[in-house]
């Protein structure tokens, strides 16, 4: 029983959790500075986002049909 507690503990530690933005503070960023008025658009206020899930969005985006 103890080696499937560390095995759990060493799995928790080796994994980072990705750092989550607000939409206030994307807008905000250097990253996404030319695409502002994509993100106003597309991300809600409520909610926190990965760099990876705003770039998947706003490639959506970009791609959608007119």
């Amino acid at each position: 029983m103890a080696s499937k507690k560390k095995a759990a503990g060493k799995t928790a530690q080796s994994t980072p959790a990705e750092p989550v933005f607000t939409k206030e503070q994307l807008v905000h960023s250097k990253a996404f500075s030319h695409q502002k008025d994509i993100l106003m658009a597309i991300l809600d206020a409520d909610k926190t986002y990965t760099k990876a899930q705003v770039e998947k969005l706003v490639s959506e985006f970009l791609k959608r049909k007119v």
